[in-house]
C-alpha cells in the first residue's frame, strides 16, 4: 500500500526525503516541455517537483546533483516477446536497464507454443527481484492455428487463458493472432476479448494492411492497438479510428527510412501523436547490442523529426495510458513511482543514471545492482524431438512424373506472396533451381516426434551453396530449413537437433556456424555479448558464404518467413497455408503446360 500521508509530509517539507535529484531539468510529457526542478523522492515514489529549500533533507537523505541534466520517466515497452532476444530475463535486464527501460509488457506466446502454461510460469518467474517490471500480455491464441494446419507443442485453452487474465501481473490480452479471426467474428477469440474487457484490460491486435471496412470491423471487435502497420497512410487511418499504433522499425514494413515521412505527414496534417506508441516487439541479441532497445526507438523518432519530448512521450506516457498504467507510471508526477532516467543529453537519449522504485540501479552508465541469473531446470531443455536423423530424401518434393512441373513457391518479401514456377522433376524428385532463385524450404514438426514435414520452395533469398536452419520460427517454433541442396539442409537440421535448438548455417555439408538455444529451442543462458557474437557468425555465413540477398540482419527476416498469420502465405509442417483463407495450398500444381 502507498504511504500517502508520508508523501504529503515530504511534499510539504515536514518530513525528510529519502533521495533528491537536484538541479535537473524535468522532461514533462504532460506539457511537452522541459523545466527546472528538483525531484524529491520518498518511499519509492515522487513526492514533489520542488525548488531547493522547499523540501527537507537530513543525514540519511541522498542528494544527487544533476548539473542541468534532463530527467525523464522510465521507458515502458508495451509489446515485447522476450524470447526473441534469446536471453534469459536476468541477462535481458542487464542489457536494457542501463538503457532506461524499466517496464516490459511481455507476450510469452513463443515459449507457450513449446512448453505451454508451464513455460509461461517459468519465463515470468525469472522476473522476481529484477530492476525492471515485467507485466503480462496474455497470449491471445496458442496455438495460432488449428492442428490440421500446424502442429504446436502445447495449447493454452479457454480455462488457462482465464487463469492468466486473473494473474496480478496481467494487464492486456495479446493480439498476435490471425486477423481473419476478427473478420470471421470467431467466437472463441471474441470471447477472450470480452473476458479481458470485463477485467478492464487493454485489447491488443495486429492489422497488417487493414484500411476501410476491414479496419472498421476489427476495431468494432474491441481492439485498442495494432503493431504491424505497413505504410504511413495506414498509420493515419488507424489513428483516425482511435487505435494506438505501436511503432518499431521493421525490414518489410515501415522501416526506419520511412519514419521521417511519418513525422512530417502527421505534423502537416495536424494529427496528435498521443496515440503513437514505441515498442520493440522482437529484438535479436546482436541488434540489442548494436542499436539498443526502446532507447533506440526514441533516438530514431527524434532523428526522424519528432520532437525530443514528443519522442520520450511515445515511449512513456503513451505506453502507460494504453496499458492502463497511467495512475502509477509514465510521467514525472507527484505520487507516481520514482522510475526515472537521467540523461546526459536529451537529443541523443544518452542515459547516465536510472532509478527503479526510487533506488539508483544505474550510475555513470553502469549497472549498480547485482542481478542473479539462476540456472534453468532440465525440463525446459531437450525440446527438439525429431523421430530419426533427417536424410536429404526426407526433405524433397516428390511427384509421379519426370519432366517440367509447375509448383507454388513462397516469395519472400513484404508481404510474403506466392507465385507459380516451372521446375524439373528427375527420378520423381522436383529439382531446386538456383538460376531462378528457387531454394528448398521445409518445416519439420519438433514437439511431438510425429515426423510431419511440410516440403516446398522459396524464392527471393538468393541462398546458394548450403543451408540455414532454426527453431526460432514464429509462431509454433517448429524447425525450418532453407537451402539450395537437400543434403546441406539435412546436415543443418541434424546439427540443430543435436544442439537442442537455435540457429545453424551450413556450407556444403560443413557446419560453419551454430548458436545453441537449449531453453525451449528459443533461449540461451549465455550473456548478451557472446550470444550476439555467435549470431553475427551465423549471419556472416548466410550473407558472405551463401549469398543471402537479405543483408541486414537476415535471421530476423527468416524468423517470420514461415509465419502464416502475416500476409499472404506461410509454411508449416502441414504445407503452405494461405493467410486469408486459412487453407492448405498444394505445393505441386501439376505437369507444366506446354
Amino acid at each position: 500500500m502507498i504511504d500517502r500521508p508520508h508523501l504529503v509530509g515530504v511534499a510539504l517539507g515536514q518530513e525528510p526525503a529519502d533521495r533528491v535529484l537536484r538541479g535537473g531539468r524535468i522532461v514533462s510529457v504532460d506539457t511537452r516541455e522541459t523545466f527546472a526542478a528538483d525531484v524529491v523522492i520518498a518511499a519509492g515514489r515522487i513526492a514533489a517537483l520542488a525548488r531547493e529549500g522547499d523540501y527537507r533533507i537530513d543525514d540519511e537523505t541522498e542528494v544527487i546533483d544533476l548539473d542541468g541534466r534532463h530527467v525523464c520517466p522510465g521507458l515502458i515497452d508495451p509489446h515485447m516477446h522476450i524470447e526473441s532476444s534469446n536471453l534469459t530475463l536476468g541477462e535481458l535486464a542487464r542489457a536494457i536497464v542501463p538503457r532506461g527501460v524499466l517496464a516490459l509488457v511481455a507476450d510469452p506466446h513463443e515459449i507457450a507454443n513449446v512448453l505451454g502454461m508451464a513455460g509461461i510460469e517459468f519465463l515470468l518467474g525469472q522476473s522476481a527481484g529484477l530492476p525492471v517490471d515485467v507485466l503480462l500480455r496474455v497470449p491471445g491464441r496458442v496455438p495460432a492455428l488449428p492442428a490440421h494446419l500446424e502442429t504446436s507443442g502445447h495449447e493454452v485453452n479457454w480455462e488457462s487463458t482465464l487463469a492468466l487474465l486473473d494473474r496480478p501481473d496481467a494487464i492486456c490480452i495479446g493480439g498476435d493472432v490471425n486477423p481473419a479471426l476478427l473478420l470471421e467474428a470467431d467466437a472463441d477469440h471474441l470471447g477472450k476479448i470480452e473476458a479481458a474487457i470485463e477485467r478492464d484490460m487493454t485489447i491488443g491486435g495486429q492489422l497488417p494492411g487493414f484500411i476501410g471496412p476491414e479496419l472498421d470491423a476489427s476495431v468494432a471487435c474491441g481492439l485498442e492497438d495494432t503493431h504491424v502497420a505497413e505504410s504511413v497512410a495506414e498509420v493515419v487511418e488507424q489513428l483516425r479510428r482511435g487505435l494506438r499504433v505501436l511503432l518499431t522499425p521493421r525490414i518489410d514494413r515501415l522501416p526506419a527510412a520511412e519514419w521521417p515521412e511519418l513525422a512530417s505527414t502527421l505534423r502537416r496534417q495536424g494529427i496528435d501523436t498521443r496515440h503513437l506508441v514505441l515498442c520493440t516487439d522482437d529484438v535479436h541479441p546482436n541488434r540489442l547490442r548494436d542499436e539498443g532497445h526502446l532507447d533506440h526507438r526514441v533516438r530514431l523518432a527524434i532523428e526522424s523529426g519528432f520532437g525530443p519530448v514528443e519522442a520520450v512521450q511515445m515511449a512513456t506516457q503513451n505506453s502507460a495510458e494504453l496499458m492502463r498504467l497511467g495512475r502509477d507510471r509514465g510521467s514525472i508526477t507527484p505520487g507516481k513511482r520514482a522510475d526515472l532516467v537521467v540523461l546526459d543529453d536529451l537529443g541523443s537519449f544518452d542515459v547516465s543514471m536510472v532509478l527503479h522504485n526510487g533506488q539508483v540501479v544505474v550510475r555513470d552508465h553502469r549497472l549498480d545492482v547485482d542481478i542473479d541469473t539462476p540456472g534453468s531446470p532440465d525440463w525446459v531443455k531437450g525440446t527438439v524431438r525429431l523421430p530419426d536423423e533427417v536424410k536429404a530424401e526426407d526433405l524433397v518434393v516428390q511427384v509421379e512424373v519426370d519432366g517440367p512441373v509447375t509448383v507454388n513457391v513462397v516469395e519472400f518479401g513484404g508481404p510474403k506472396t506466392m507465385r507459380q514456377v516451372d521446375l524439373v522433376s528427375v527420378g520423381g524428385i522436383v529439382q531446386l533451381d538456383s538460376e531462378q532463385d528457387v531454394a528448398g524450404l521445409a518445416v519439420l514438426e519438433r514437439h511431438k516426434g510425429s515426423g510431419a514435414v511440410g516440403r516446398g520452395f522459396v524464392a527471393g533469398l538468393g541462398i546458394t551453396g548450403g543451408a540455414v536452419a532454426s527453431t526460432v520460427n514464429h509462431d509454433s517454433h517448429n524447425v525450418f530449413v532453407v537451402g539450395d541442396d537437400h543434403q546441406s539442409m539435412a546436415v543443418a537440421v541434424n546439427a540443430l537437433s543435436a544442439s537442442g535448438g537455435g540457429y545453424c548455417a551450413v556450407v556444403g555439408t560443413e557446419v560453419r556456424a551454430l548458436v545453441p538455444l537449449p531453453i525451449a529451442g528459443l533461449l540461451s543462458e549465455e550473456p548478451l555479448e557472446s550470444l550476439a557474437e555467435a549470431l553475427d557468425a551465423v549471419e556472416r555465413v548466410l550473407v558472405d558464404d551463401l549469398g543471402c540477398s537479405v543483408t541486414f540482419h537476415p535471421l530476423y527476416a527468416l524468423n517470420f518467413l514461415c509465419l502464416p498469420n502475416i500476409p499472404e502465405v506461410g509454411m508449416t509442417d502441414q504445407g503452405i497455408v494461405a493467410t486469408s483463407t486459412l487453407k492448405i495450398v498444394p505445393t505441386v500444381v501439376g505437369p507444366a503446360s506446354g
